[in-house]
């Protein structure tokens, strides 16, 4: 009787575990249930509100698309290029001049190159170093003046730094911005070649080249006196006092060393003069040959058609969801007042 008893007990039991388990499932199941319902009845009650207010959508993302198609096919593009020169001879000022000229003709008829011009400015690379180089390269200047009026308180460089002007600094940027795409050729010849054609910076820089050929050959022939001295001090001795009237009264007893260390002098002295004669060779000389920065072909933001009607679509939806909240705010209202 007892094990009978037993025998049942563990038979509810099992029956009860089967019933907790079977109404587990049918929860979870009910509740996966839920969910897709929730979500189908949403994307209908979408669908419905879309169906409302379809020509406000249908509005918003034909105007979104015109846009988007002006801006991608029909507005004129923006060519940005930007090149950084370096006046020589005292050229600043007339470039500056030049380019505030040509400004003016951007946008003429008249010529093919400003008729497409859409602006054209010139600014100077302002940099602390530049400044220093400049306040020192006036010190050099005046060395032969009283250093104390160049070094008095209208000179020291904190004030000196805020009477600088733009035509002061020694490296300029020629910024342009053009409807068509231009060569780099054709943007040095129309705006560099007419200060380079100048009758005046023309002769200034023949005379500063010519100057420096001068003294190329001074210290050419010097260095072949230099060499003759050496050669002869192999060969015989030579008195330190001779020697000395071509060293500048230099009285050292190594007169060989004195020799060797004018040939360097000189040697480097002509190297200098090489490179001057790179750096001047043009009147404007160009550091930064002239190079596209910026392709601004779009009115707004660069995108397509199509994302500018998708974003129609976005906004026409907000709209929606505002209008919906507001009802929503209304009635909730309405029925707590």
């Amino acid at each position: 009787m007892e094990r009978q008893d037993s025998t049942s007990r563990q038979e509810i039991n099992i029956l009860d575990l089967l019933n907790y388990f079977k109404n587990g499932i049918i929860k979870i199941f009910t509740c996966i249930g839920n969910f897709f319902t929730n979500i189908f009845n949403a994307l209908i009650n979408f669908f419905i509100l879309l169906k409302r207010f379809f020509v406000l959508i249908v509005a918003f993302v034909i105007i979104s698309g015109a846009i988007g198609y002006y801006n991608d096919e029909i507005s004129p593009a923006l060519y940005n290029y930007e090149m950084i020169i370096e006046p020589n001879f005292k050229s600043t000022k007339t470039i500056y001049q030049q380019i505030n000229s040509y400004e003016k003709l951007s946008g003429s008829k008249e010529n093919e190159f400003y008729k497409d011009l859409k602006s054209i400015s010139i600014f100077p690379i302002k940099s602390f170093t530049n400044e220093i180089e400049i306040y020192y390269k006036i010190l050099d200047d005046n060395e032969d003046n009283n250093r104390d009026t160049i070094l008095s308180s209208q000179f020291k460089i904190s004030n000196f730094i805020k009477k600088l002007v733009d035509t002061d600094y020694p490296t300029h940027t020629i910024s342009i911005k053009s409807k068509r795409k231009l060569s780099s050729e054709e943007i040095k010849s129309e705006i560099l070649q007419p200060i380079e054609n100048d009758p005046y910076c023309s002769r200034m820089k023949e005379s500063y080249l010519r100057s420096l050929d001068i003294r190329s050959k001074i210290y050419t022939y010097e260095l072949k006196i230099i060499d003759s001295l050496l050669l002869s001090r192999t060969k015989s001795p030579i008195s330190a006092t001779s020697t000395s009237l071509f060293l500048n009264g230099n009285t050292k007893n190594n007169v060989e060393m004195d020799l060797l260390t004018a040939a360097m002098n000189r040697t480097k002295y002509l190297s200098e003069i090489e490179i001057e004669k790179v750096k001047k060779s043009q009147v404007i000389s160009v550091l930064s040959q002239p190079q596209l920065v910026d392709e601004n072909k779009f009115l707004f933001v660069k995108k397509n058609t199509y994302a500018y009607a998708f974003y129609g679509f976005l906004l026409s939806l907000s709209i929606i969801f505002l209008i919906g909240f507001v009802k929503y705010l209304n009635d909730f209202k309405k029925k707590h007042s």
